[in-house]
């Protein structure tokens, strides 16, 4: 008797620890929450829209001279040769903006574009989050020349989440606006910089794995491996 009431109390307390760790995996935040910060997202978890924005505004398109482009366990597969265009909106004319990409380089180009407000020409606001070879760089341009920041290398055939914020710079009371430059690599902060123009004057369509302007080198463009998600939101 004993024994029996010793075991039927540990079932007792395996079932309460199994239904309290079904508790804590089902208070985690759901898409909507972890999506409360941005005000465009691409999941790329709907085949029949590779493109789709989750809040609807700012679909990403597949140009008409593009190869059609495929989704593997909810991610955007690129090869080397397509990418997706998002049309120019007031979503991307901010001062203020952070963005979030999760993404997984299986092989590199010389500039392989990932996440680019990249404008064709001079003179034009604009930034871009692209691997110089297996070496992560942001370039941002407002009114003068780009410049340019290193996230660090990263390894192939790996998940990375980079997070680039571009907000507001205390300034500690002088008349000149500045802009805080932050960007983490898998949660370690690389870049941590105050600018003095902003890139809030784009002019120019974004894309998603290559150059949609076709500019020089446009062959060394196209990013390779795969993209789990890209959220943008104003600051």
């Amino acid at each position: 008797m004993k024994y029996g009431k010793m075991m039927a109390g540990v079932l007792l307390l395996w079932s309460l620890a199994m239904m309290a760790c079904s508790d804590d995996s089902s208070t985690g935040p759901s898409l909507e929450e972890i999506l409360a910060e941005y005000s465009v997202a691409y999941e790329f978890d709907d085949p029949a829209n590779v493109g789709k924005d989750f809040f609807g505004k700012n679909n990403a398109v597949l140009d008409d001279n593009m190869p059609a482009l495929k989704l593997e366990d909810d991610c955007l597969v690129l090869d080397g040769t397509s990418g997706l265009r998002i049309p120019l909106s007031n979503s991307f004319k901010s001062s203020y903006f952070a963005f979030e990409v999760r993404f997984m380089a299986t092989d590199t180009l010389p500039l392989s574009n990932i996440f680019s407000a990249d404008p064709p020409g001079a003179r034009v606001s604009g930034w871009m989050l692209r691997l110089d070879g297996s070496e992560l760089m942001f370039h941002i341009r407002g009114a003068g020349d780009w410049e340019i920041f290193s996230a660090g290398k990263i390894s192939m055939n790996e998940w990375h989440t980079v997070r680039v914020e571009f907000t507001m710079a205390n300034m500690g009371g002088l008349t000149v606006e500045g802009y805080d430059l932050k960007i983490t690599l898998d949660g370690k902060e690389c870049v941590s910089k105050v600018l003095y123009s902003s890139a809030a004057d784009l002019k120019f369509d974004l894309g998603i794995g290559y150059d949609p302007h076709h500019q020089s080198r446009y062959e060394d463009r196209f990013f390779i491996g795969k993209i789990d998600y890209i959220r943008y939101g104003n600051r």
